[in-house]
């Protein structure tokens, strides 16, 4: 039994306007998919023939026209529309572009939080931002292409060392986890509000990509944004202040 996907139908579809697609013999539909093809006001129609696949509803797109959020081939881009892909359009307030806003909103203040290091001498901390900077941006494409995110490393540790470390803190920088306090230095507090924009991101991912079984959608966008997240919690207790002691939260 094969399963479809929202990827894939993201893929499939395109620019192409549809009033039904059809599910072919020995395919299951993910609940994502399903939703995908309800909010575009296409049918999702099961067991038809093979050669009767997808042909016989397809209805190509004049030149210079768009998709509208309902299916609706459109003339022109209202301003009250942005590009969800291709040509597809969709309010500005669809969970998707709401997330690729906060993606946006992350680098900036990773690049803030770098200036923060340049002006205080430290090389070390605006390099590792740069590599964490650039991982970042690579999402933006994964996303709106479809591109799965392929096993990473940051800063030279594998996503399950990164959740081992901020699991463990005791164990790896012998400290309890940490209360946050305005004490702790400015490189670490740049960092605990980078962990905090982390985190909305990736709630916002879940929001825009995830799915109700936690299965199916883009897990590996938001598994990214987790260990990220992690990472900069990782990352406070590396560049506390020489000899500072943080307070136990109580966890």
């Amino acid at each position: 039994m094969k399963a479809l996907t929202e990827t894939e139908l993201r893929r499939l579809l395109k620019d192409r306007v549809v009033e039904a697609w059809t599910i072919p013999p020995g395919t299951v539909p993910t609940p994502a998919a399903l939703d995908f093809l309800k909010d575009r006001g296409i049918k999702p129609l099961y067991d038809a023939p093979i050669n009767a696949l997808k042909d016989a509803f397809f209805r190509p797109l004049p030149p210079g026209s768009y998709i509208g959020p309902n299916g609706e081939a459109l003339d022109h881009k209202p301003e009250g529309l942005t590009h969800l892909s291709g040509r597809s359009l969709v309010n500005k307030n669809h969970p998707t572009i709401i997330f690729r806003g906060k993606l946006d909103s992350l680098c900036a203040e990773i690049i803030c939080a770098q200036l923060k290091g340049a002006e205080l001498g430290r090389d070390d901390f605006v390099n590792d931002l740069e590599e964490i900077l650039s991982f970042v941006r690579s999402l933006l494409p994964a996303e709106l292409k479809g591109q799965k995110v392929l096993q990473f490393r940051l800063l030279g540790y594998e996503p399950q060392t990164i959740k081992d470390m901020s699991h463990n803190p005791v164990k790896y920088f012998g400290h309890r986890h940490m209360k946050t306090s305005w004490k702790m230095g400015p490189l670490s507090i740049y960092l605990n509000r980078l962990r905090a924009q982390v985190r909305e991101t990736e709630l916002s991912a879940a929001a825009a990509l995830g799915s109700p079984d936690g299965e199916d959608g883009r897990q590996d966008i938001i598994m990214a944004l987790n260990r990220l997240s992690s990472l900069f919690y990782v990352l406070m207790f590396k560049y506390l202040p020489l000899g500072f002691q943080p307070e136990s939260s109580g966890i």
